[in-house]
């Protein structure tokens, strides 16, 4: 079944959203993260997408309590990314009770623990592939790696995960459609199941998404906090 997640992006305890992840280019909006969370079930969501964007920016959890008390006071299916980088914080994250754990930059700078973990953890790690201009962005976006996008697909088949979350960082928080043919290709070479993250407007490009085979699901921020009056409408799909 295809999921329409919304997203909540934490930064300095706010919630937050960043113009192709640049941390100078930030909207505040004037919600509380657990009210808008509760906001989001109310109106049919199942699932939460949410980003410590500080955590993913210094390396190490720091929104882990907050991310806990969302977890507390929703019956929502929680995953979480930003700052993973340890065992100890994936234990953290599931004890907590989040379902999924995003991990993204530590598939890149040590694989082989990444994909340890995927695999002491079935079905609960999900593998973030953030990619610009064809390369895998890590840390918060602020390093463009050496590792191209269809090379990275290829070694995440190797692994363990869950699924895959591809973000088109040229994308992230414009509001111009998600990239439909690069999406279509991520899909095709994916062994796991791909979630759509990026540009997503409206109800024609959640039906463009659903058409295409092996992608579960597509993640909304901008386009749901822009128009929480059609909160439902959205999330009905």
């Amino acid at each position: 079944m295809f999921e329409v997640i919304p997203a909540i992006d934490l930064l300095n305890n706010s919630v937050v959203r960043l113009k192709q992840g640049h941390y100078d280019e930030v909207t505040a909006y004037d919600y509380s993260p657990i009210e808008l969370a509760q906001k989001f079930e109310e109106n049919g969501a199942k699932r939460l997408h949410i980003v410590d964007l500080n955590g993913a920016r210094d390396g190490h959890l720091v929104h882990a309590d907050l991310i806990k008390s969302i977890c507390k006071n929703t019956n929502l299916t929680v995953e979480v990314g930003g700052g993973i980088r340890t065992v100890d914080s994936v234990h953290y994250y599931l004890d907590a009770g989040v379902n999924y754990v995003i991990i993204g930059s530590l598939f890149i700078s040590n694989f082989d623990l990444a994909a340890s973990i995927a695999t002491m953890f079935p079905n609960q790690i999900i593998a973030g592939v953030d990619a610009k201009a064809q390369h895998i962005a890590t840390d918060g976006w602020k390093h463009k790696s050496k590792t191209t996008l269809s090379d990275f697909i290829n070694i995440l088949n190797e692994s363990d995960i869950a699924s895959i979350i591809y973000t088109d960082i040229a994308k992230d928080g414009m509001m111009s459609g998600p990239n439909l043919e690069m999406l279509k290709s991520v899909a095709s070479s994916s062994k796991s199941p791909v979630i759509a993250s990026g540009g997503i407007r409206n109800q024609d490009d959640i039906a463009s998404l659903k058409s295409i085979p092996n992608l579960s699901g597509c993640i909304i921020g901008k386009a749901l906090l822009s128009n929480l009056s059609h909160l439902d409408h959205f999330l009905s799909n």
